[in-house]
């Protein structure tokens, strides 16, 4: 099944960028020997202008980025779990029903959810430094 929203224009060679900067991959080779497809297939998303939906669902399951950010929205979201936790952060706030009981608990998993935050800014820092690089070389053509 492929993500298909009518009305919206999807910039799937963004999306695709997204997806590789969430998993800090540099190629469409690596991104496609980590989804165990070829890398004809992320082409072909490019040129039906469709990504399929579990590859979408599994880069938010595993990397923690929003669906939103994916779509080009910046919202980002992330989900921790390990051991008897289970947590999800959504816009900043703990969902009910997570195991946090102590304010130590609770102080830790802040203080998680900023390095996690700031590491995925860094992600988007590089990913943004990389297109505003392109565009000038693009501008250098009208100059």
């Amino acid at each position: 099944m492929n993500i298909f929203i009518k009305g919206l224009n999807l910039d799937v060679s963004l999306i695709v960028k997204k997806i590789k900067v969430s998993y800090n991959i540099d190629t469409n080779s690596q991104l496609a020997d980590y989804f165990q497809i070829s890398a004809a297939a992320i082409d072909s998303w490019k040129r039906q202008n469709k990504v399929p939906e579990k590859y979408l669902f599994k880069c938010v399951n595993e990397t923690g980025v929003s669906l939103d950010w994916l779509m080009d929205e910046d919202k980002p979201t992330f989900h921790i779990s390990g051991g008897s936790k289970n947590i999800s952060q959504v816009n900043g706030s703990v969902n009910q029903g997570s195991d946090i009981k102590t304010e130590d608990e609770l102080d830790l998993f802040e203080e998680f959810k900023k390095m996690e935050n700031l590491a995925k800014m860094a992600n988007k820092v590089d990913f943004l430094k990389d297109e505003l690089a392109k565009i000038k070389e693009k501008l250098k053509q009208y100059i």
